[in-house]
């Protein structure tokens, strides 16, 4: 299953100024085994491939390759302290998705973000115009975040707040469909208080019809283990029963080897080949 994810932006940290690091003060934070340079995996005959650049923690490149065919890529990219700016493209033969991407980071990590803004343009390069705007509002409490709003083209879409106990987060996104509702609540616990880490999420999807009926309830279960901050085990569950699993993590330096295997009636059904290097 193939997902086209848009912009996601869960980023930066608190900090207190050292030595350089990108032209910005390095940040006060262990960000082991957090930020991938390099991910790849083989999975039916396909290879999947990701790449990113950095200058210090600030990213500076991002290319998507399916089958060795390069397929969504991220560039001119532009800092001014915590704002910064970039394309986003997407290829099948041609261009058929652009993107221009304004936001600004909650501190010198450029791990989470305070504010987006997405121009999509047409994909025709002789209608240089974009067709909509969307906006998007965090709030944080320290390295928390505390909820999110959502615009299209100016107007509110969609305002959602997180509850925490500790190091557990939980929160619920509701889905207003043209012939259903979905209601997915989420219960995430978080490894250490960066809150970028997790060790549990749990998904509870529920689908009511246009009459407010419950059709059925679904729920997604993931699990990861650690040494450390170095990730070495995964388990995925769907109904209770197990979908996947990860294995034989081996580590060289900050390039990590591991499979996981998709499970159907307790039985492996295929294997997964990862390869992924960590910037630190």
């Amino acid at each position: 299953m193939r997902k086209n994810i848009f912009f996601i932006a869960i980023i930066c940290i608190l900090f207190t100024g050292c030595k350089k690091w990108g032209g910005v003060s390095e940040p006060k934070e262990d960000l082991s085994y957090v930020i991938r340079t390099y991910y790849r995996y083989e999975t039916n005959g396909h290879i999947i491939k990701q790449t990113w650049t950095y200058d210090g923690y600030k990213e500076t490149g991002y290319k998507y390759y399916y089958d060795g065919k390069l397929t969504q890529e991220r560039n001119n990219y532009s800092y001014d302290g915590l704002k910064a700016s970039y394309d986003s493209y997407s290829y099948r033969d041609s261009i058929i998705g652009h993107q221009h991407i304004e936001c600004e980071f909650l501190d010198e990590t450029f791990r989470r973000a305070k504010y987006l803004k997405s121009y999509a343009y047409y994909p025709n390069p002789q209608n240089n115009h974009f067709y909509d705007i969307r906006e998007t509002y965090y709030d944080y409490d320290g390295k928390k975040m505390m909820g999110y709003q959502t615009y299209l083209n100016g107007t509110l879409t969609g305002e959602y707040r997180y509850n925490y106990e500790g190091l557990r987060c939980t929160h619920t996104v509701t889905y207003d469909f043209s012939s259903y509702v979905e209601v997915r609540k989420y219960d995430i616990l978080y490894l250490d208080d960066t809150y970028l880490r997790e060790k549990s999420r749990l998904q509870t999807r529920e689908r009511y019809d246009t009459n407010g009926d419950l059709i059925r309830t679904t729920t997604y279960y993931s699990v990861y283990d650690y040494d450390g901050k170095k990730p070495i085990g995964y388990q995925f569950y769907q109904d209770g029963n197990l979908g996947g699993k990860g294995r034989d993590y081996q580590y060289d330096d900050l390039t990590c080897y591991y499979f996981i295997d998709d499970y159907q009636d307790g039985e492996v059904i295929s294997t997964r080949m990862y390869e992924v290097e960590y910037l630190e």
